[in-house]
């Protein structure tokens, strides 16, 4: 059902997840980007840091894009999210195209970068966020669903199963945090522990695309535009 992480065949350089079953990823943002974001309208490029559930930072990422891009085509922008380790070794790489407002959202996740390991692809639906998850071979591991309909107050993904007869079939999910809880993380990630590294490194990635397409401060409009 769940790919398995064999600890003696994962990649050294994502050998910090092997164990991991949650991450958390926190969305920088500084005083002088929301300024020129005001005077300009021209959005920042999106940076964050993940720290596993220990607290310790596990990877920083940068997005690269043009800045016409982010100021005209939003969450339909092509970008390339760079993501580093503790050392600043690109480790992962994330590739985005354009996409054009009828068009399906595809993330590429390469890792180390130029090798594909997977790929998050939007799955259409009529009201609902939906996406597909494929391994390096383009077979179909699982999907993430949100149950919300309509705008942005949604919080949920779930990481599905494949397998219908489970009565329960998530087994994971990327959800935005309440403040009241006491986390100032702007997502949580969880997932089992022994789920194949690439596949984690993969529900990060959707991670990322879900905030790009829902949840930039450039795109405050009901989730049903963006499906």
């Amino acid at each position: 059902m769940i790919p398995s992480s064999d600890p003696h065949h994962y990649p050294s350089h994502l050998e910090t997840l092997t164990w991991t079953d949650q991450l958390f990823v926190y969305k920088e943002e500084t005083t002088e980007e929301c300024l020129e974001e005001a005077c300009s309208g021209i959005k920042p490029i999106n940076s964050y840091f993940v720290n596993d559930g220990m607290g310790n930072k596990v990877f920083s990422i940068l997005e690269d894009s043009e800045s016409c891009d982010r100021c005209f085509c939003a969450g339909g922008r092509s970008f390339i999210m760079n993501v580093t380790d503790v050392s600043n070794q690109e480790v992962i790489r994330l590739v985005h195209p354009s996409v054009c407002c009828c068009g399906n959202h595809e993330l590429e996740v390469q890792s180390p970068p130029g090798t594909a390991i997977g790929y998050v692809r939007q799955t259409w639906h009529i009201c609902l966020p939906k996406f597909t998850v494929v391994n390096e071979l383009d077979e179909l591991a699982f999907t993430i669903e949100s149950p919300c309909v309509g705008y942005i107050g949604c919080t949920d993904f779930e990481l599905l199963s494949l397998n219908e007869r489970v009565i329960d079939r998530s087994f994971g999910k990327i959800f935005k945090p309440y403040s009241c809880f006491g986390s100032s993380a702007d997502f949580v990630l969880r997932f089992p522990s022994n789920l194949d590294v690439k596949m984690k490194v993969t529900v990060l990635a959707a991670c990322i695309l879900i905030d790009c397409m829902y949840y930039d401060t450039s795109q405050r409009k009901p989730i049903w535009c963006l499906v």
